[in-house]
């Protein structure tokens, strides 16, 4: 697994960005191994999937400035990566998001022995507690200081309304409307929507709020 994510952290064009994303993903579909540890989102693969691949998403993105570089910061520093843009300016970004950790945590381990994990959502309630966590998760944010910062918010819509062959639309304009009428010390608000499972995409719709 260190071999794996030996360079994690390091600058990155657009291009290696994507190069390394889909290396890395490959790596790990081909290792039975690496697969359970990837649902478990142990260690490295946590940083890869909850922070490495939103920061590959926003390189891909028009809101990244052509020509940068990106890098994952490793460790506690406030912030989760660094844009180098083509000026030689860094700047930071925040990458947060509201996950059901023990609830996924479950599921994997299901997964992994054999069994089918048992439906995500259950009950309309469901949808209703996870909507009121992410509007929670922004307020949180809201209140600490990230002034020379970006903040890139993440929701995971998939499994809580896309796999249901329902929409995510109202959801989302939802917190849109929400992040607008909040006030951020920040320097810029983005919302990526991740709407198919990352495993089998790596679609991303990116909003700039404000």
């Amino acid at each position: 697994m260190d071999e794996l994510f030996k360079d994690l952290d390091v600058y990155r064009t657009q291009e290696e960005m994507k190069q390394y994303f889909e290396h890395t993903q490959k790596m790990i579909h081909q290792n039975r191994e690496y697969i359970k540890l990837a649902r478990l989102k142990k260690g490295r693969f946590k940083k890869f999937f909850e922070e490495f691949y939103p920061l590959y998403c926003f390189s891909q993105s028009s809101y990244c400035p052509r020509n940068s570089k990106l890098k994952l910061i490793i460790g506690s520093q406030g912030y989760d990566g660094l844009i180098l843009q083509p000026d030689g300016t860094e700047k930071r970004i925040e990458i947060t998001s509201y996950k059901d950790g023990k609830l996924e945590f479950e599921d994997a381990q299901r997964v992994n022995s054999g069994n089918f994990a048992l439906p995500r959502i259950q009950t309309e309630g469901s949808v209703e507690e996870y909507i009121e966590k992410v509007l929670e998760n922004i307020q949180k944010k809201s209140k600490k200081d990230y002034s020379g910062a970006s903040i890139l918010f993440v929701v995971h819509t998939f499994h809580y309304f896309e796999a249901y062959g329902k929409s995510s639309a109202a959801f989302i304009r939802t917190l849109k409307k929400e992040m607008k009428n909040t006030d951020f010390r920040a320097d810029k608000i983005y919302l990526l929507e991740l709407n198919q499972p990352e495993s089998e995409s790596v679609k991303q719709n990116i909003h700039f709020i404000k």
